[in-house]
């Protein structure tokens, strides 16, 4: 049994280690999504010609002051996630065969997707730069000048990456794709709620990031900034009875949709306020600093991959021979899952990784649960 957090509606016989996988609303947030749910039912023809278009734009303009205000908030639109907001990307980007667009080895499984599905269909090249775990920023940065060439069209960077939860210096790789003429897209989807952006002043050309990892809302709720030059170009997937109104309104609909997870965004960015902000993310970092001794110590690993980490995630090197290859990390996430720990397991570098996170709802016995969990399976 582990602490319950009565905000939270987690099941307490479960240890939650990786809280920024799927994220989770608080009940009050899901609540207020309720209710929202409750007055469309009630009334479904004035809630969705009335009621909808402004509880949507109030929810894209609490988005905007999140990730900054001022000058942030003409460019911010509201996405389903942040894989949505990278295939809107893609659809207006031109390519032509023997273009490229340029990833990391590091990057989200569903984005190369997308991005290979964008290439294939134009007859272009989906090519990635690679580095390890542990590289320091200015080499990171350097295999990024390194992989351009004078047919990449896209270069898309995570802000922190997911399986990895390295935190990219997004700014020195901004600077060396610009001076090329390549456009950059940050895949910010761990980035609302655990690490203060202003993606107005990375030097990009779009920006998207969830806000249900990190900050509590409810699933299916994302936003995508662009830069004034894309603006005009950056089309919904469903043009609706909004398109005429322009970017950034021209996502608020797309046909008779459930929206009501983009309309609790406020409650859900309130919550994060009073459950302590910035300060709550501090403490939950320092928590994950015990947490990764404690594991590391219960294993035998030396602790944290990397010091250039995303606050709130960590990976933390398995035994040798726990894992044998990539497909076996799921075998072995499932045989934890089965004991009650939820994790992530990380195939990189030809070793296995765990990936610990921490959120408000984390206690250290938590952490030190899990270490004696893994230290039995050893």
């Amino acid at each position: 049994m582990t602490f319950h957090d009565s905000r939270f509606a987690l099941d307490p016989d479960v240890l939650h280690m990786t809280p920024g996988a799927f994220g989770v609303a608080p009940t009050a947030v899901l609540a207020a999504r309720a209710e929202y749910r409750r007055r469309a039912e009630a009334n479904p023809t004035r809630f969705h010609r009335v009621e909808s278009p402004e509880l949507v734009e109030r929810a894209r303009l609490a988005a905007a002051a999140f990730l900054g205000g001022g000058s942030v908030g003409d460019g911010v639109a509201l996405v389903r996630n942040a894989t949505e907001g990278v295939a809107t990307v893609l659809a207006a980007t031109p390519l032509a065969q023997g273009d490229e667009i340029l990833l990391s080895e590091h990057g989200y499984g569903a984005v190369r997707i997308a991005c290979q599905a964008k290439a294939d269909a134009a007859g272009a090249t989906v090519r990635s730069v690679d580095f390890p775990v542990g590289a320091e920023p200015d080499a990171i940065v350097r295999a990024f000048a390194d992989g351009l060439r004078p047919t990449t069209r896209l270069v898309v960077v995570d802000g922190i990456s997911s399986d990895t939860a390295l935190s990219l210096p997004v700014t020195g790789i901004a600077d060396v794709c610009r001076a090329h003429g390549a456009p950059v897209l940050v895949d910010g989807a761990h980035v609302p709620g655990q690490v203060p952006v202003r993606p107005d002043q990375l030097g990009v050309d779009f920006w998207v990031g969830n806000f249900h990892k990190w900050a509590y809302a409810c699933r299916s709720t994302a936003g995508l900034w662009a830069a004034p030059a894309w603006r005009d170009r950056l089309r919904p997937l469903v043009p609706s009875w909004t398109y005429p109104e322009g970017f950034p309104h021209w996502f608020g609909e797309a046909g008779t949709n459930d929206q009501t997870a983009w309309m609790a965004l406020p409650d859900a960015i309130a919550f994060w306020h009073e459950a302590g902000g910035w300060a709550a993310v501090d403490r939950s970092a320092a928590l994950l600093d015990k947490g990764v001794r404690v594991v590391a110590e219960a294993i035998g690993a030396d602790g944290q991959a990397s010091a250039h980490h995303a606050p709130l995630m960590r990976l933390v090197a398995l035994p040798a021979g726990l894992v044998a290859d990539a497909a076996d990390a799921r075998r072995y996430y499932l045989e934890l899952s089965a004991r009650g720990a939820e994790t992530s397991i990380v195939w990189r570098d030809g070793r296995a990784y765990i990936r610990l996170g921490a959120a408000i709802y984390q206690r250290e016995d938590d952490y030190q649960a899990l270490a004696a969990l893994l230290a039995d399976g050893r």
